[in-house]
């Protein structure tokens, strides 16, 4: 059972992992399939699979996933070894309104530092002296002034400018130069009126969602929690409801790569619920189509794809006076990747790869954070049905992208590859390739 949108509820979703192996073993008989058969389906030893019949392995979820597709279970198997709840009150509180805080942002020569958003009640209680403060304008609290021209070309560009930095850069080398301009344009559009304000409030808005973005990709789910919400007040206080269901999209990215079926599936329907906009209607399908594919559900997963394919524009979205679109923009269409993405979470990767080869081999070239990301999953559904001198080859490639950008939500795929080529381990290749994913693994962050 589901709720009115297609959401699992945690009453439907079993507890029990020691439930598994006897589950596996009936399906497997009622299908007339022998063990055998079944190692030879998703390419694991038999006498692997049997120790997890008889309870004395526990299964991972990619296991299940491969099992609970060979044997057309329909999410059944899945759902013993990934219960997921939904997100509840609390969790990755954002803090105060946004409008209520102050940022500070702590740089240091050798490029690291950090972000911390803090109340100015707070502030003020801590006592701190070492404090340096700097004017915005000479304009009175009380007056508003209109620009001429409104004067935001420069920002547009630099927004620009920065998305192509975030494709090439680790994002601890992007999130301060976002986060500071992001900052500058809520002051900016606090002392102006009438369409400049809601021009700049609108601008600023973007920025603080491309740092969520980037402090997502620097792996701190809380502070991208923090930004993708101020965004939120500041597309408001622009009068843009689009960005308000953008919002819900970025946090089921969030609950994506958490694989929280559930939160993924919530956020999706919140962000179709708030969205008028086709485009981000249609990443909102995405999403949904993704919850879907976690839980096991493909004909719930593959409807949405359609859906999100009917609404994704064929040409491709254009900048809007001169601000670049919502969303990645680096790919010729996201529903292809994303149906091959959903394939490899259905248990189904030889057709994930079929699927995201032409896709990946279309990426461009300085697109490096896209190469990265997809590559990681190319190379996963490559590894899965053991055409090995494929996914090392698009292994290296996607490593060498990796390195450069120091993503956090790639770094999550790239663990599950060394995982599944660890299975071939005294092949050359494979043992190479491994190596150099030892070392991206453990140089992220740093």
């Amino acid at each position: 059972m589901r709720d009115g949108n297609g959401v699992p509820t945690m009453e439907q979703q079993p507890t029990g992992l020691h439930n598994f192996g006897t589950e596996l073993r009936q399906r497997r008989l009622a299908a007339q399939r022998s063990l055998s058969d079944l190692a030879r389906g998703i390419n694991y030893t038999k006498g692997y699979l049997s120790k997890i019949e008889s309870g004395h392995k526990r299964p991972s979820p990619e296991v299940a996933r491969l099992c609970d597709a060979f044997l057309a279970a329909d999410g059944a198997l899945l759902r013993l070894v990934s219960p997921r709840r939904a997100p509840e009150a609390g969790d990755d509180d954002p803090g105060p309104d946004g409008r209520d805080e102050g940022l500070t942002i702590h740089t240091r020569p050798d490029g690291s530092g950090e972000f911390q958003a803090i109340s100015r009640r707070a502030l003020l209680a801590s006592g701190t002296v070492a404090m340096m403060s700097w004017s915005a304008g000479t304009v009175p609290v009380t007056a508003r002034t209109e620009f001429v021209h409104d004067g935001l070309d420069p920002y547009r560009q630099q927004l620009t400018s920065l998305r192509a930095l975030g494709q090439s850069s680790a994002p601890a080398e992007v999130f301060p130069q976002v986060a500071t301009a992001a900052s500058a344009l809520r002051g900016r559009a606090a002392r102006a009126s009438g369409a400049d304000r809601a021009r700049a409030f609108l601008l600023a808005a973007r920025f603080a969602e491309y740092a969520g973005w980037m402090a997502q990709e620097n792996g701190d789910d809380r502070t991208s929690t923090w930004w993708t919400t101020l965004a939120v007040d500041l597309a408001e206080a622009g009068d843009d409801a689009d960005m308000t269901g953008y919002a819900s999209v970025r946090a089921a990215e969030i609950a994506l790569y958490r694989q929280d079926a559930v939160g993924v599936l919530a956020s999706g329907h919140a962000a179709l619920a708030r969205a008028a906009g086709r485009r981000v209607r249609a990443f909102a399908w995405q999403r949904i189509a993704q919850g879907h594919a976690l839980a096991g559900d493909e004909n719930a997963c593959l409807r949405a794809l359609d859906q999100a394919e009917e609404l994704t524009d064929p040409t491709g979205d254009q900048p809007t006076g001169g601000t670049p679109p919502l969303g990645s923009s680096t790919v010729r269409s996201p529903v292809p990747f994303v149906r091959g993405w959903c394939l490899l979470d259905l248990g189904k990767p030889a057709r994930a790869a079929e699927t995201l080869m032409p896709e990946f081999e279309a990426i461009p070239s300085e697109a490096f954070r896209a190469r990265a990301r997809y590559g990681a999953r190319l190379a996963l559904a490559l590894a899965s049905v053991r055409q090995l001198d494929h996914a090392c080859a698009v292994a290296e490639r996607t490593i060498a992208a990796a390195h450069l950008v120091d993503s956090a939500t790639v770094r999550v795929d790239l663990r599950l590859l060394k995982r599944t080529l660890g299975r071939w381990r005294d092949v050359a290749e494979v043992c190479r390739v491994n190596q150099d994913l030892t070392l991206v693994l453990h140089s992220g962050g740093k």
